[in-house]
């Protein structure tokens, strides 16, 4: 590792993810039955489990296949390079400090390609606001259907309301707006000494983020990304039948919510820690016995963690991604 990447990894902000892990492994399992727990994860199902691993892996390839859809304006690139970069995504988000795997995948998206890296961040940004409102519809809907949800997730509902609406008039403003905000650029990067080269990285940024507006496969992208949504509350029930315990759609959803949400909070890689904790509060919540919660908040983990984590060190040694300073080369 260069000195220029252990500054990067080596901060307050990965030390401060690293206690919250270790907090959230200390909340999650202070109270520990090692011969309860063992029995627990010995009822799982190794089918199932698989089964669940393949479900992962398989809401991957619609991540990719969509994305194909939202990059498609900038170029046409097979399925084979979009699928190698999202597992790219995920090995490095489980592997390194603040979620470097997006980072990594767009460099080996670049390298295979030749698409300008900060167009390709442009459309990552629009995937992650597409989730982003993907899961507060959900969340509304849950809401809508099911009344008596805990007051956390109601209150998460109306923040949906207030991004989905913030989300639409951002838009609305930029679309609206575009020429004067380019005009400021313009005459901003013309007062800067590397103008021209800040220019040039905004104009490929903003290449990125209007695909969406671009492209005429917006009713496949929803559809898409509610079915991988649908996957991982799926995938969330299974796990549950893998260890004997049937949860009903109100408990899956419920599951869904806070193990969804909690990755956003700053951890150690792989959402260690602060994943296990969400998860085994709110089984417990739901009246899972402690060593069971344990058990299942385990195996929760391992789905993706062991899927995606192994596939995509294989794309990342098979695409030779290296660290140099701030780039990615493939071999």
């Amino acid at each position: 590792m260069t000195s220029g990447l252990r500054k990067k990894f080596l901060n307050w902000k990965v030390l401060a993810g690293i206690l919250l892990s270790a907090a959230g492994l200390y909340i999650g399992f202070r109270k520990f039955d090692g011969a309860a727990f063992m029995a627990s994860l010995r009822q799982t199902n190794l089918w199932l489990f698989l089964l669940a691993m393949a479900l992962m892996v398989f809401t991957v390839f619609l991540r990719a296949w969509r994305w194909k859809y939202l990059i498609m304006p900038l170029k046409k690139i097979p399925m084979k390079h979009l699928f190698a970069s999202e597992m790219i995504c995920y090995f490095g988000n489980n592997v390194f400090p603040l979620r470097f795997g997006e980072l990594l995948r767009c460099y080996a998206l670049n390298q295979s390609t030749g698409l300008s890296s900060v167009s390709i961040f442009g459309t990552v940004v629009v995937e992650r606001i597409i989730d982003v409102i993907t899961f507060f519809v959900i969340m509304l809907i849950t809401i809508f259907v099911f009344p008596g949800l805990p007051e956390m997730i109601r209150h998460g509902g109306i923040i949906a309301v207030f991004i989905i609406l913030l989300v639409g008039i951002l838009v609305y403003i930029l679309e609206m707006k575009k020429t004067t905000i380019r005009k400021f650029v313009n005459q901003w990067t013309n007062k800067s000494k590397h103008g021209m080269k800040i220019l040039d990285i905004f104009n490929r940024f903003r290449q990125g983020l209007t695909t969406l507006r671009k492209t005429p496969h917006l009713g496949m992208i929803a559809l898409q990304s509610a079915t991988i949504w649908s996957i991982c509350i799926f995938i969330n029930w299974i796990v549950g039948v893998s260890l004997d315990t049937q949860f009903s759609l109100y408990e899956v959803l419920l599951i869904f919510f806070v193990t969804s949400a909690i990755i956003s909070v700053p951890s150690a890689p792989g959402y260690v820690g602060t994943y296990h904790a969400g998860a085994i509060g709110i089984l417990v919540f739901l009246g899972v016995e402690l060593s069971k919660a344990q058990a299942i908040a385990v195996i929760l983990h391992a789905v993706g963690f062991i899927s995606l984590t192994s596939i995509g060190l294989l794309y990342f040694l098979r695409y030779s991604v290296r660290a140099n300073g701030s780039e990615f080369e493939k071999g």
